[in-house]
């Protein structure tokens, strides 16, 4: 069984999960409420009447199974959320049993050099004096966006920081030195 194969697994075990508590949450509240339709809406505890003990049982039942309830509720709530992030990472990871690993790294490896140049290209025009955002995706424009506004010590002039690019190209060249591992290449 693949990496990927395990963490879809893992995923889909998350979300049974979640639906077994979903379902146990369902039927707890159904049960509280089915316990607080008996008692007559607004009605108080009589101290000292032979109905007192269960009138508070009762309220402690109802306590609890709505504790309980929104505990499960809670919990698939989490299930659900770590099945979505597990299936999301799967979707964006190439894993090294992958059999078409190679390839996926290497597209990978294309794109990363696409937006190196394309943030190369913006930051002459930012030079220039003329920042021209249309050679900037959307993701690259709030990229810079965010730089602008919480780094613009960085950067000068309207331009990327220098540290944008030199990530860029430690991840090219991380995914190239994986790409030579798992080929069984030099390093």
């Amino acid at each position: 069984m693949s990496t990927r194969d395990r963490r879809l697994a893992r995923a889909e075990r998350l979300r049974e999960w979640a639906a077994k508590r979903e379902a146990k949450a369902e039927a707890a509240e159904t049960a509280t409420r089915d316990l607080a339709d008996r008692i007559p809406f607004g009605q108080p505890i009589l101290i000292g009447h032979h109905s007192e003990g269960r009138a508070r049982r009762d309220a402690d039942r109802i306590r609890g199974g709505l504790d309980r309830a929104a505990q499960d509720a809670e919990t698939a709530r989490d299930m659900n959320r770590r099945a979505a992030t597990i299936e999301a990472q799967a979707a964006g990871s190439v894993y090294d049993d992958d059999p078409d690993a190679i390839d996926r790294l290497q597209a990978r490896i294309a794109d990363l050099e696409a937006e190196r140049d394309r943030i190369k290209a913006y930051n002459v025009t930012a030079r220039a004096g003329a920042p021209d955002l249309t050679l900037l995706t959307e993701r690259e424009q709030r990229a810079l966006l965010g730089a602008l506004k919480y780094t613009p010590y960085a950067s000068k002039g309207g331009t990327f920081p220098s540290y944008h690019l030199s990530g860029l190209s430690g991840r090219i060249s991380t995914t190239r030195a994986r790409i030579a591992r798992l080929s069984g290449g030099p390093r």
